[in-house]
């Protein structure tokens, strides 16, 4: 009976989006999937909106034809690539495909289109926890924490992400919103010493609390004695930090506090934090290594991971020998596993370790076979028998098998015997003949989206998957530079070039 009105109204009322979405609605309820599709679909094409759309897509998927449906959401988003609600259903639909890699593209898309929008960057950390990714959720949940500074549960992802990277949950004041992190600083042993002593504690508590007016207030009506201690002068570097004064000031601040006695070691850890943000590491473990003996031993012995870890991140962005990115596949979706290869003294064998299958130590023979082959025309014949070859996945705790790793083995392999860098964040794919052709691969889109998700830059593929590169979604591939190639030969000739051109592995 419902039907048949809802019909009856489409007839009467055939322009009213309102009427033919009310009757894809029934259909769908009734099990009509198809029928529910097309009305749908000209439910959207009257002005029917978000509703109308998602219902259609909904409708081509229990029918059958989630294929169209994806097509329908990719096509509407590339039409209208900032609109955000567009964006989350394709999120929603990927994530629930088990497309996971994929969803996470176009959440980090929403967050350049939207970066106020917290949703957006929660769907970023939903994404990267599910698919096991703690160093790119870092950045997401620092820009979440600042949009809400509040929320408990954004401050135990933080917490959860930093014990994935290996890194101490005493550091996690560094992941804080400013404010949190000032107060954790003025709470440090030798700091809350110091204001205590100093009886600033009020200006503290009002800095909690985001008063800054009172805290300067509390400064200017305090004792001179008290103005020039250091523990005001701690206070002051903190309140110009929250005030977003340029970076030089603020650094000039925390360093006229370690001349002053009373905080020397909070000092320097705060000063410490500033130059690890800044990127001088060198400087900023001298500066962690001076609070340990001022007092805070504790807090500054953590540092240490965390300058480690930024140590990492800036070599990622180094050409180097020997290391390169596996793609592989799986069926969750692409990886990237880090290679790293190595001429010892030996006799001119290979070893080839970190969880590898047999297939992949197939991989591995034919790729020094193919080195060895080309000693003669790189010089390298004698070295090569005087030296071993020990190729290594640093991700030890998954398994690597099959074919398609061979490009990647070899090209590790010649540039640590010659010992020529090869580009920073340089990721392969392709399999390897003893004639050192490249043979085509699968799982191509999933690899190549893996290595956008991995920071990755530069991609070599076979040139028979041009059509797999080709078919990726432009946010994928306007931020690789992908490269065919057809041999071994060509693939090293265009990683020397790349590795000693500055700039020519970005896009």
């Amino acid at each position: 009976m419902l039907l048949t009105e809802l019909k009856r109204a489409v007839v009467l009322r055939p322009s009213e989006p309102s009427a033919r979405f009310a009757l894809a609605e029934a259909l769908f309820q009734e099990g009509d999937f198809r029928g529910a599709a097309e009305h749908a679909r000209l439910a959207l094409d009257l002005g029917g909106g978000s509703p109308a759309r998602r219902l259609w897509c909904a409708a081509l998927s229990r029918d059958g034809r989630p294929a169209e449906a994806l097509k329908l959401l990719e096509t509407s988003v590339r039409l209208a690539p900032r609109d955000a609600s567009l964006r989350a259903e394709l999120i929603t639909f990927l994530s629930e495909a088990d497309r996971l890699d994929d969803a996470l593209v176009h959440a980090f898309e929403a967050t350049e289109a939207a970066p106020g929008e917290l949703e957006a960057w929660r769907a970023v950390i939903h994404l990267c926890e599910r698919t096991n990714r703690p160093s790119e959720a870092m950045p997401a949940l620092r820009r979440a924490r600042l949009l809400a500074p509040e929320d408990p549960r954004l401050a135990e992802s933080v917490l959860g992400a930093r014990a994935a990277l290996g890194l101490p949950a005493t550091t996690a004041m560094l992941d804080a919103p400013p404010r949190e992190q000032a107060v954790q600083a003025l709470a440090l042993p030798t700091a809350r010493s110091a204001l205590r002593e100093a009886k600033l504690d009020g200006a503290v508590e009002a800095l909690s609390r985001g008063a800054l007016a009172e805290v300067k207030r509390l400064l200017v009506v305090a004792p001179a004695a008290t103005r020039a201690s250091a523990a005001a002068a701690l206070l002051r570097a903190e309140l110009m930090w929250l005030e977003g004064r340029p970076a030089a000031q603020v650094e000039a601040a925390r360093r006229a506090v370690l001349e002053l006695a009373g905080a020397p070691g909070a000092a320097a850890l705060r000063l410490g934090d500033l130059r690890l943000e800044a990127g001088a590491l060198d400087e900023a473990a001298e500066l962690y290594a001076r609070a340990a003996v001022n007092g805070e031993s504790l807090t500054a012995v953590g540092r240490e991971a965390e300058v480690a870890e930024r140590r990492r991140l800036l070599a990622r962005d180094r050409p180097a020998v020997g290391r390169v990115g596996v793609l592989g596949w799986h069926p969750g979706g692409g990886s990237v596993s880090p290679l790293e290869a190595i001429a010892v003294p030996g006799r001119g064998v290979l070893r080839c370790s970190g969880h590898v299958g047999p297939r992949a130590q197939e991989a591995a023979d034919v790729a020094f076979s193919v080195v060895r082959a080309r000693a003669p025309a790189l010089s390298l014949g004698p070295l090569m028998t005087r030296q071993d070859l020990h190729l290594h996945f640093t991700n030890t705790e998954i398994g690597k098998d099959g074919l398609s790793c061979g490009l990647a083995l070899s090209l590790a392999g010649l540039s640590a015997y010659t010992q020529r860098p090869l580009p920073a964040r340089l990721a392969v794919t392709g399999e390897l003949t003893l004639n050192g052709d490249v043979r085509p691969v699968g799982g191509v889109h999933e690899k190549l989206v893996a290595a956008y998700l991995n920071g990755m830059r530069v991609v070599l593929h076979p040139r028979r998957n041009l059509d797999d590169a080709a078919a990726l979604p432009p946010e994928v591939s306007r931020r690789l530079r992908l490269i065919a190639v057809d041999s071994l030969d060509e693939a090293w000739r265009l990683v020397n070039a790349a590795a000693n051109t500055p700039g020519l592995e970005r896009r």
